[in-house]
């Protein structure tokens, strides 16, 4: 009786053994790659933009030459007004991104109307003397280009960068000085001006084509500088004031972003 269940037993276990042979062979896959971004950000892109921007401009007025004592001298430099300025902003942009990964290189340009003007006149008493004198300064611009690199970081929908490159606006300054004996000066500025900008943002895509950011860009176009002569009625005298002016921007945007799509994201 024990060699029958023996037998028995020897012979399930062989046709099991068997069954198992002839199965295939359970295929091998590569589990997904978790730093995979599933949306690609990669291709040409064109968009609009509207926000918010706030201007600093520092002026200095410095009398050079002529006989003026240098106590009043000093008083004209003292009424150097530091100009600040905001205004609406808008335009449009271009852009193109290539995606490693989760990493983006791009490149993007863009052109915005900025409403960006302040005049300010201050009127003192020159500390040698009983005549009084006035400065007047204003600064304007009008528009802002840029042309930044791009490096962000992808996460699925949501795209975190930092951005930074070229800014270009045309400056313009208006710069007077007048006192109560008669002498005036006046000098004007319309140039434009080459700086820097860098900032920061956030993009989130909402559909397959369509993405909206919100931006932030610190601008600065450094100092210029002019100068005129003092006049004393029609006749130029031995004067003159020369006048320092510098800008810097800072601008808050929304804007919306149409994506013509691009290659497979890159994996490197």
């Amino acid at each position: 009786m024990k060699f029958l269940v023996l037998a028995a037993a020897l012979a399930v276990s062989g046709a099991a053994s068997a069954a198992a042979a002839d199965m295939p062979a359970r295929a091998w896959t590569k589990a997904p790659d978790a730093q995979a971004a599933s949306y690609n950000w990669g291709g040409w892109y064109v968009g609009g933009n509207a926000g918010g921007v706030w201007g600093r401009s520092e002026t200095s007025n410095a009398f050079v030459n002529g006989t003026t004592p240098i106590a009043n001298r000093q008083a004209i430099t003292a009424a150097s007004p530091g100009l600040d300025s905001d205004g609406f902003t808008g335009g449009g942009q271009i852009g193109y991104n290539h995606q490693v990964d989760r990493w983006l290189f791009g490149v993007e340009a863009d052109a915005n109307y900025l409403g960006l003007k302040q005049t300010r006149n201050v009127t003192a008493a020159f500390p040698i003397g009983i005549s009084t004198f006035n400065t007047s300064n204003s600064v304007t611009t009008d528009w802002l280009v840029t042309l930044r690199p791009r490096v962000g970081y992808a996460v699925d929908r949501s795209l975190f960068y930092i951005t930074g490159g070229l800014a270009l606006t045309e400056l313009k300054s208006s710069n007077g000085f007048s006192d109560s004996t008669g002498q005036t000066e006046t000098a004007g500025l319309s140039k434009i001006t080459a700086g820097w900008t860098v900032g920061a943002g956030i993009e989130h895509a909402f559909t397959k084509n369509w993405s909206a950011k919100v931006e932030y860009l610190y601008s600065d176009f450094g100092k210029q500088s002019v100068a005129g002569p003092v006049l004393a009625g029609p006749t130029a005298t031995t004067g003159m004031i020369a006048h320092d002016i510098d800008l810097k921007t800072n601008t808050v945007r929304g804007g919306l972003n149409y994506h013509f799509g691009g290659a497979p994201v890159a994996r490197y």
